[in-house]
């Protein structure tokens, strides 16, 4: 016994005494950086004796570094450094530099915006120190980076079913902002507690006013901006059509009127129904501190079923109505609509592209206000494979979004699933000067699915391309644990990315 615990001293002591010969893999950041370099040997510990730069206009970015440091890495830093001036040379606002090394770590940006990009990324490359049992710190590889992304807009789409807790939504948000998405589109399906009309949302529903406002800080802290979605148009019954389900009517059969029969599209001849609906709109968008868009869904609606919208000639005029009474209630609060693009387009002229209009749909998308931001969801892959015009290296054919931007529209490209197709997609988008893009992720919130869509995407948005590492669990894991742990999720249930482990299959 004592010869073998002698071995596993001698063992410890060597462990020790090599401590300095290190040799960090690749530094592994979502969205990609333009410029890195590392050096794998050189170790830079965040600890209370680092010490912290940075170059920036916004004197509240030292401090926001400095919470940051102590929230994330536990460590308690003297005051940040900061000058006043633009620190990230050609990188737009959102641009900004990192320069790791021994003892200091200088971040350069020309706006708070590029601060955040810069910790999130420092977030993502620091790991655990290989000391004790129990966590002592942080380090990582001494580097230098410089980034900046290609689209202005780069947004995300979560939906918040009544089966999501909280706690999920809140994690969403937090890896959106990791990844640097600047904005999240949050759809409420029947989720929103409104306090004028309480009959538009399940019993219980978690989204109150208080959880808006709190879901809305966290986002703003961390560099993201809430985009609120109520659907005003199709989608009226606040929950997937192939289950039955309606958020309303299972429960309140007396607000039939607000409805076309069968539920699935909001009774657009009936004046209180087009109130409630104002109502909705107005109630979320100050629950969410009144943000610069509001998305209003409008897309794959059902041709009329309702009597009286059944003798409006053309339906699409009351359809055109509506949306623009809705756009000019939120132009007055500050705000932009943004609204799906299928219902603008005449159905069956545009495939593979999806359109589900009426022959009077490109009258209604010429009397559109235009400044409605228009979101295109394609959810193929590269769609017409390689422009070879000389010079040139977009990927793919996208007509309907060039058509409603030739109509003068700012349009956002939206993917979904396919990884082929958010590249194209994406590089599509700043390449040709689109408004941005907005990944869609609807009910896939499980499986490597899921992760797989939101890192291409980021990369995507960002102007590069995800490297597969082949590491099994990481990075998405990684920083889907970490955002759990901000989050202060407790139960296992929570935890992950799969709903369970093990399933039985069953014969019938």
């Amino acid at each position: 016994m004592k010869a073998q615990g002698f071995a596993i001293a001698a063992l410890a002591a060597v462990a020790v005494a090599t401590a300095a010969d290190l040799d960090f893999l690749r530094p592994e950041i979502i969205p990609e950086p333009r410029e890195l370099r590392y050096e794998s040997s050189v170790a830079v510990r965040i600890d209370g004796s680092t010490a912290f730069a940075v170059t920036c206009p916004d004197a509240a970015a030292a401090q926001w570094v400095k919470d940051k440091v102590a929230a994330w890495f536990g460590a308690r830093i003297g005051d940040v450094a900061l000058a006043s001036a633009q620190g990230a040379p050609g990188g737009g606002d959102e641009g900004y530099t990192i320069e790791a090394k021994p003892g200091r770590i200088a971040i350069g940006a020309n706006s708070i915006k590029g601060v955040k990009h810069a910790m999130h990324a420092l977030r993502q490359v620091a790991e655990r120190e290989s000391v004790g049992v129990k966590l002592k710190g942080y380090w990582l590889p001494a580097l230098s980076v410089k980034d900046s992304p290609a689209l202005a807009f780069r947004g995300i789409h979560f939906c918040w079913f009544p089966e999501c807790p909280v706690s999920l939504i809140e994690r969403q948000i937090r890896v959106a902002a990791m990844y640097r998405f600047n904005y999240v589109v949050l759809e409420s399906w029947g989720v929103f507690r409104s306090e004028r009309h309480p009959f538009l949302a399940v019993r219980d529903a978690p989204l109150t006013v208080k959880e808006a406002r709190r879901l809305a800080g966290i986002a703003s802290d961390l560099g993201v901006t809430l985009i609120p979605q109520v659907n005003v148009y199709g989608h009226a019954a606040m929950q997937r059509a192939r289950g039955g389900k309606h958020t309303t009517l299972d429960m309140h059969p007396e607000c039939q009127p607000l409805f076309e029969p069968g539920g699935w599209n909001w009774c657009l001849s009936n004046p209180d129904a087009r109130q409630v609906v104002r109502d909705l709109v107005a109630e979320i968008h100050e629950a969410f501190g009144n943000p610069p868009f509001f998305h209003i869904g409008c897309d794959e609606a059902d041709p009329p079923t309702c009597a009286m919208c059944r003798a409006a000639r053309p339906y699409s005029g009351l359809v055109m109505e509506h949306i623009k009474d809705i756009a000019g209630l939120l132009r007055k609060r500050g705000a932009r609509a943004m609204m799906w693009h299928d219902m603008l387009l005449e159905k069956g002229r545009w495939k593979p592209f999806y359109s589900h209009g009426d022959e009077n749909a490109p009258q209604m998308l010429d009397a559109l206000p235009r400044d409605i931001v228009i979101c295109d969801w394609y959810y193929g892959s590269d769609s017409g494979g390689h422009d070879k015009t000389a010079g040139t290296s977009v990927t793919g054919n996208y007509p309907t979004l060039e058509h409603f931007k030739s109509k003068g529209f700012d349009t956002l490209t939206c993917p979904w699933r396919e990884r082929k197709g958010i590249v194209a997609q994406a590089k599509y988008a700043h390449e040709h000067g689109l408004f941005g893009m907005l990944e869609t992720i609807w009910h896939h919130y499980r499986g490597m699915e899921f992760g797989r869509m939101v890192e291409i995407a980021a990369c995507g948005a960002w102007g590069t391309e995800r490297r597969d590492a082949g590491r099994r669990g990481s990075p998405f894991a990684t920083n889907w644990r970490r955002c759990g742990w901000d989050a202060g999720i407790t139960e296992f249930s929570e935890t992950g990315f799969l709903d369970r482990q093990v399933t039985r299959d069953v014969d019938d």
